[in-house]
């Protein structure tokens, strides 16, 4: 810290480009080490880029809390979370900023722990984005030398350090709980449940703009006929679990069926502890299916619930700058078919209807001939047949129940059993299948990823003159830029914040640039495994920003809907 302290006494009312020598060597402070990744060329410009190294033994927590990488994801968000807090209470610390992370345990950038061999020592890194102060074009050496050697250090000794038995504690339930969902999870699949909600979870949220537990909700309790109880490192969890095949959650509105689908969506990821969905778990491959009136799809087969579309447009590989919302739907679904999906989750609120149903008054009106979708109802067995299972959250198209092996009633929150009811209500009125022959099925196999892409290549290139790389922006959270390409991302619902929609955006990049001779998958997959293994700093513009890892089907929902702006 000596050597800093002087050298920015040296900047005393000199220029403020000079702060860019601070990149040139690290700072040793004694417990951690300080390097610039990036600085901000003038006091306007964004915040500089700094990293943290600091070894796992210094900060006082015992030595045996850390041994492998889940836990050190966990002690990871565990820390970060702190440090978020201690910035956010201190009104000196304005010039320092970390990404604030959402409910979910994610694998991130901004507090990452590695090396967890016994050659190597583990070490915290820690990103944070700071300010260099500056007055007009000049540097102000005593704000610079009071940020960096008096309230930097200060931050790190309140957030990152175990001082007490209560934040030892703190960050041991942290770890356990990230350890038992994992093993609550691996529990419910070899039970044969494609889902388990546990009694006492609270699934409300405050708000549609916050992810908190809804205050005063009702805790999950499942209906006494469909619980079942589950072994995770030695405790008994009981709950309700959700089987293989067809489930129809029903029940009026503002009951909770659309909440249990999301906290079915959201369980795909580990949740921090006081969350409420902490012991939700899912098939981990389950992805949420919607209508998405607009998007590009390029070369999906949606054959087999599109017939040829009017104009003598083929649909075995279907390409569109703006689908309707019933080919959207049918693209998201068969692309997340192609993906690895087995548990596909749909909400008839934000389906298109024809998509789902049709009725025989409609269907005697236009015929086989004047329709070219085939309502998923038609086909929904065989794709169960196949081994893809559905969890529904319907409200009006009750044709569904004549499909569904378990029916779940919402009512007040309160989940009832009425599968028996339901079967008794079809057979009371029975739905009328329509008899046609309807195209095959696929065998869901991801797309050979080079020549997919290659109609893109011509967009991998630098935006401006002035850029040397190709970058990745984010516009709104709702658009994401990668050179010339563009992509919504509105509706990838499984993005949960800025983080991963930036490092969906980073790995795209770096799948298309790296690209081998593999499938889809097969190429985000070993970026993804790579970055398990060894972070985010591996890549090219790895450090450059806060990055949250997603999972491979959402950076593909991404690649699928790149498209070229000029």
């Amino acid at each position: 810290m000596k050597d800093l302290y002087q050298k920015l006494r040296s900047f005393s009312g000199k220029k403020y480009g000079l702060y860019k020598s601070l990149a040139q060597r690290s700072w040793n402070f004694g417990d951690f080490t300080l390097n610039f990744l990036h600085v901000q060329g003038d006091p306007y410009a964004p915040a500089s880029r700094i990293s943290l190294t600091v070894p796992l033994r210094i900060l006082n927590y015992s030595g045996n809390l850390v041994a492998n990488p889940v836990q050190g994801l966990a002690f990871a968000d565990y820390l970060l979370r702190r440090l978020v807090k201690e910035i956010e209470n201190r009104e000196d610390a304005s010039m320092f900023s970390v990404a604030r992370p959402g409910q979910e345990m994610l694998l991130r950038n901004t507090v990452s722990i590695g090396n967890f061999s016994a050659e190597k020592e583990t070490e915290v890194q820690i990103l944070m984005g700071v300010k260099l102060p500056g007055d007009h074009r000049l540097i102000d050496s005593p704000a610079v030398i009071d940020s960096l050697t008096r309230i930097l250090p200060d931050i790190l000794l309140s957030a990152l350090y175990g001082s007490s038995a209560e934040e030892l504690e703190a960050a041991r339930k942290h770890i356990e709980t990230l350890e038992l969902r994992n093993a609550l999870q691996e529990a419910a699949l070899a039970a044969g449940f494609v889902a388990f909600i546990s009694n006492g979870a609270v699934l409300p949220r405050a708000s549609g703009l916050s992810d908190l537990p809804r205050a005063a909700a009702f805790p999950f309790k499942a209906p006494e006929n469909l619980t079942v109880t589950l072994e995770a490192l030695g405790k008994k969890i009981s709950g309700m679990g959700i089987s293989k095949g067809i489930t129809v959650i029903a029940g009026g509105a503002y009951h909770g069926k659309s909440t249990l689908l999301s906290a079915l969506e959201s369980a795909v990821y580990p949740h921090i502890p006081g969350d409420g969905r902490e012991l939700v778990v899912v098939d981990p491959t389950a992805f949420r299916v919607r209508s998405e009136e607009g998007r590009s799809v390029r070369e999906t087969r949606i054959a087999p619930l599109v017939r040829r579309l009017p104009g003598d447009i083929s649909t075995e590989k279907f390409s569109t700058t703006a689908a309707s919302g019933s080919t959207s739907e049918a693209a998201n679904l068969f692309e997340a078919l192609e993906c690895g999906v087995k548990t596909v989750l749909i909400d008839e609120d934000v389906s298109a209807v024809n998509f789902l149903i049709r009725d025989t008054r409609m269907r005697n009106l236009l015929g086989s001939g004047g329709e070219p979708l085939i309502p998923l109802i038609e086909r929904v067995r065989e794709m169960a047949d196949r081994g893809i299972h559905f969890i529904f959250v319907i409200g009006a198209c009750g044709d569904f129940l004549a499909e569904a092996d378990q029916v779940i009633v919402m009512n007040n929150y309160r989940a009832e059993d009425k599968t028996q009811e339901a079967k008794k209500i079809v057979l009371e009125n029975p739905y009328a299948r329509s008899p046609e022959n309807y195209p095959p099925f696929s065998a869901f196999e991801s797309r050979p990823f080079l020549e997919w892409m290659k109609p893109l290549a011509p967009g991998i290139r630098p935006a401006s003159a002035q850029e040397r790389l190709v970058k990745v922006r984010l516009q709104n959270e709702e658009r994401l830029q990668v050179g010339y390409l563009q992509a919504d991302l509105r509706y990838i619902s499984g993005l949960r914040e800025n983080a991963e929609r930036y490092a969906a955006g980073l790995i795209a990049l770096n799948a298309i640039q790296s690209a081998e001779d593999k499938t889809l998958m097969e190429a985000l997959e070993k970026i993804c495994g790579q970055i398990q293994k060894s972070g985010f700093g591996k890549l090219p513009q790895g450090l450059s920003r806060d990055t949250a890892l997603p999972r491979p089907l959402e950076i593909a929902a991404v690649l699928f809907r790149l498209t070229l702006t000029k």
